[in-house]
């Protein structure tokens, strides 16, 4: 069953036209070829494809729009990372897990990292994955030194690993392909006992909606 977490307002509508860099590219609306903010850092190559039905704001910043949500094969997926701390403190509050949960707080320096959340004591640095392939979510889509350090602090400290799940899969594990050294991390991590949940986001063009857990393949 779905819970509703949070809506989105003020989209629009369009075709995504072309990426430039990390974090700009184009899009046209309303017949007009204009700049779009990208906040995602990943290669995003599967989905970032000329003509895709895309969702998008007004920029507050130097671009004109910003990219929230594009549709691929039918499935809106979430490609602003800036949405992922909202998202997981919604899905906190949902899970049965972190009902003892008594304070969160946000973005707080652990070892050599700024971690996402202290839930009490226990630290939960959260990652969004938008790469499937045959019903697998795979992270990360490019390599992340910073992801290999936040893994670690999370062991050094004995925390919890959450992983948004922003496309429909059955199963997650490490991308080892593209990140060998992460996936060296994260197994590590579950070798040690560190909680890893990954959890089912889903979008449906106006509202986040947490679908459950996913489970975890063997890696």
């Amino acid at each position: 069953m779905k819970t509703l977490l949070f809506k989105l307002k003020d989209l629009k509508k369009g075709r995504f036209k072309k990426r430039h860099n990390r974090f700009a590219g184009e899009l046209i609306y309303q017949g007009k070829v204009d700049s779009v903010h990208i906040h995602d850092p990943g290669r995003l190559q599967e989905l970032l494809l000329e003509d895709a039905e895309v969702l998008f704001t007004e920029s507050r910043g130097k671009l004109t729009y910003y990219l929230k949500a594009i549709k691929k094969e039918g499935e809106w997926i979430l490609l602003d990372s800036a949405l992922h701390s909202k998202i997981a403190e919604q899905v906190l509050k949902v899970m049965p897990e972190f009902s003892h949960v008594s304070e969160i707080r946000r973005e707080v320096p652990l070892g050599k990292s700024r971690i996402d959340f202290v839930l009490d004591e226990t630290p939960l640095e959260v990652k969004g994955v938008s790469l499937v392939k045959d019903g697998l979510a795979l992270f990360p889509d490019a390599p992340t030194k910073r992801g290999r350090r936040h893994v670690k602090e999370i062991i050094d400290h004995d925390g919890v690993l959450m992983f948004l799940i922003l496309r429909k899969a059955e199963k997650f594990a490490p991308n080892a392909e593209t990140d060998p050294k992460f996936a060296q991390e994260l197994s590590r991590a579950r070798r040690t006992g560190i909680s890893i949940i990954p959890v089912q986001i889903e979008f449906d063009g106006e509202g986040i909606y947490y679908g459950g857990k996913i489970k975890l393949a063997e890696f």
